[in-house]
């Protein structure tokens, strides 16, 4: 038989309240046989006080009359010779002193029929005669109920337990029944149905709070899922553009290019650009891998931006000479960071706006409080507000068709995003206000990476 969880939650709860019962019953049954005792104690001390009383009062031949209570033994007798003087139950034998105190006696075998159990106190009348009272336990009717209680209690217990155990396996089918719900509905999301939400209810407690969790991973994870089958057709779409040109050339050089030296020059150099390509396409995503997985770790080290801004100047005064970069010649700021990673973040942002159409390149930078901000402005056409929150993503270039003619894969930017995280700064891109371009902002936090 499979046990439910409110079937294991109601056997915990019977078994505490069977504990809880016991230990009132306990308790009570202890509190009620001190208080018994306590009150047995003051009636023996009393009958031996008034017996007392009476002795030095009275004549000798009264103290068969005195008044205590029908259930008490006494004994009044000397201690030295043991003679006793008057007693109400000459079976009983004279104890120690006890001085008012009450104390237990017991010998076992005491009677022919039984055993003595007795609680008796015995003070002193004079230095020489002790005044002894006493009550006989076994048949003291209170402590008989007391004993009796446990017995009574142990079976009143059984339908206590049963009925704690059905009120509570009915309580908790009910308090788990959303959880019930909210499984079935897990069972049967999958990677084709993300967008089915499980059951929330209107109790607005842990297990809605539970739910809306949940509800929210899925809707994460749709996305997550979504942008992934993306970037696979995407991945696919950028690979296979290149392996149809060198499979087209391959073919083309096979049936009768290699005859043509002209045709074998072309075709070698295509399918060498377009291996190129493939492997730039392969180092990038290795790359954006290994840095959102940590596996490639910025390095702190201490750089000058005007360095980093003249070498950038250099650079691409050979690769476009056409393309004029500026930037302030007299900053000299510093800054804590990993100088190639930034180095590798401006040079794909400066080759994206030239790609573009931007023939003029601002760099500038300032230190704020808490951060630095590097700003590379261009004169390009800048962003259409359809495309500006994709900037970021990779292979987008802005059309549906992924159009490869103005060179590279679409990943620049997305590597960018990818840098500037890794070494735990944001970057952000927005058109320039008061001219045609584009306009994107660095911040870097200044700590030890």
């Amino acid at each position: 038989m499979k046990k439910t969880l409110s079937f294991r939650l109601s056997i915990r709860f019977m078994i505490l309240v069977a504990a809880i019962v016991l230990l009132i019953a306990s308790l009570f049954v202890f509190a009620l046989r001190l208080s018994i005792r306590n009150k047995q104690s003051r009636t023996l001390y009393e009958n031996a006080v008034l017996l007392v009383q009476e002795l030095k009062s009275s004549e000798a031949e009264i103290i068969d009359i005195v008044p205590v209570d029908y259930f008490v033994s006494y004994m009044i007798f000397d201690k030295n010779s043991n003679e006793t003087f008057f007693t109400n139950d000459p079976l009983l034998p004279k104890l120690e002193l006890t001085q008012g105190k009450a104390k237990k006696y017991f010998k076992k075998d005491f009677y022919t029929d039984g055993d003595l159990n007795i609680l008796y106190c015995s003070i002193t009348a004079d230095p020489c005669t002790i005044v002894q009272t006493s009550i006989d336990i076994d048949q003291d009717a209170s402590i008989e109920m007391i004993n009796s209680l446990p017995l009574v209690a142990a079976l009143a217990l059984f339908p206590i337990l049963l009925i704690s155990f059905l009120i509570s396996l009915i309580i908790s089918k009910q308090t788990l029944k959303p959880v019930e719900e909210i499984t079935k509905t897990a069972r049967g999301i999958s990677s084709t149905n993300l967008e089915t939400l499980l059951p929330v209810s209107k109790n607005d407690d842990e297990l809605d709070n539970l739910a809306k969790t949940f509800n929210q991973l899925f809707v994460n994870l749709k996305k997550d899922f979504e942008r992934e089958v993306n970037f696979t057709s995407d991945v696919s779409h950028e690979l296979k553009t290149p392996v149809a040109g060198i499979l087209g050339q391959a073919n083309l050089l096979k049936r009768w290019g290699k005859d043509d030296p002209k045709q074998l020059e072309e075709s070698l150099e295509l399918i060498i650009n377009e291996a190129k390509s493939m492997e730039s396409i392969i180092n990038n995503l290795l790359q954006i891998s290994k840095l959102e997985n940590g596996i490639i770790k910025p390095v702190s080290e201490s750089m000058n931006l005007w360095s980093m801004f003249s070498r950038l100047q250099n650079e691409f005064n050979i690769i476009a000479p056409d393309v004029k970069i500026t930037f302030n010649e007299n900053m000299d700021l510093e800054l804590q960071s990993d100088m190639e990673l930034l180095h590798q973040v401006l040079t794909a942002i400066i080759s994206n706006s030239i790609k573009y159409g931007g023939t003029k390149v601002e760099l500038s930078a300032t230190k704020l409080s808490d951060n630095c901000q590097i700003t590379v402005i261009d004169n390009g056409p800048g962003f259409s507000e359809e495309v500006l929150p994709h900037v970021f993503e990779r292979f987008y270039r802005g059309d549906k068709s992924h159009n490869r003619s103005a060179g590279g894969a679409g990943l620049g930017l997305s590597i960018s995003y990818t840098i500037v995280k890794a070494l735990e700064g944001t970057i952000t891109a927005r058109n320039c206000k008061n001219h045609s371009g584009a306009e994107l902002i660095i911040s870097l936090y200044e700590k030890e990476i």
